[in-house]
């Protein structure tokens, strides 16, 4: 099911949110609602009998935009959200990432975390969308990889996401290892650490030392 919680008569953004019907996604809608700019339309893909690659690749079809921002139901856009996503595809990029902040922070490394992803429509239909072999651990890092092959990819700091909870995914091997024989080059490059103090932190990160730390902390409340 998609439902159109905001509409517009010549949106020029398709925002993007895959869920299932357990979770809440008003207060990201609500957040939405509150941008700088009012051309743009929001997708829910509400479905519980899709993968969350499968939902957005719904999204993607149904967009009515050339370009499509994605976003997860467990964050919050800041108000410049979506005027900031027009501007950094329509420079010619066919993917942008930008940086996330609060449960899961990231800064841009070439790993297209999904959840503050913008790309232009066509060409994602024209790379195959997002593949559900990888739905839940490096769907969004494969899609963005692939788009590469389409056109210039880059990383904007000016696109900019709060996701205040921590993460809901959890390291899947068997992805992992997919992602390093398709793409070995790029694995190499961005996600193998280089320092000892990285390959510690990678080994500890694999074995769900710091995810055990990320549930004492907030089950304590604290951010």
């Amino acid at each position: 099911m998609i439902r159109n919680p905001y509409e517009s008569s010549e949106p020029r953004v398709s925002v993007v949110i895959p869920t299932v019907p357990e979770n809440d996604h008003e207060a990201v809608v609500a957040a939405l609602r509150n941008q700088t700019v009012t051309e743009f339309e929001v997708l829910v893909v509400d479905d519980a009998t899709l993968d969350i690659c499968e939902a957005r690749n719904a999204g993607i079809e149904a967009a009515n935009a050339d370009i499509v921002a994605l976003t997860d139901d467990d964050c919050r856009p800041p108000p410049d959200w979506v005027a900031s996503v027009e501007s950094a595809v329509s420079d010619g990029a066919v993917c942008v990432e930008g940086s996330v902040s609060g449960g899961r922070t990231y800064r841009g490394t070439g790993l297209y975390v999904g959840c503050n992803l913008a790309f232009d429509r066509e060409t994602a239909l024209d790379a195959g969308g997002f593949r559900s072999e990888y739905a839940g651990w490096r769907d969004d890092t494969e899609f963005g990889w692939r788009m590469e092959s389409y056109g210039p990819c880059r990383y904007d700091p000016t696109l900019t996401m709060e996701h205040p909870d921590r993460t809901r995914a959890s390291i899947d091997a068997e992805n992992e290892a997919r992602l390093q024989r398709e793409y070995p080059t790029r694995y190499e490059e961005r996600i193998v650490p280089k320092t000892a103090l990285d390959r510690v932190n990678d080994w500890l990160w694999r074995q769900g030392f710091w995810d055990a730390v990320d549930r004492v902390r907030y089950a304590g409340g604290s951010r």
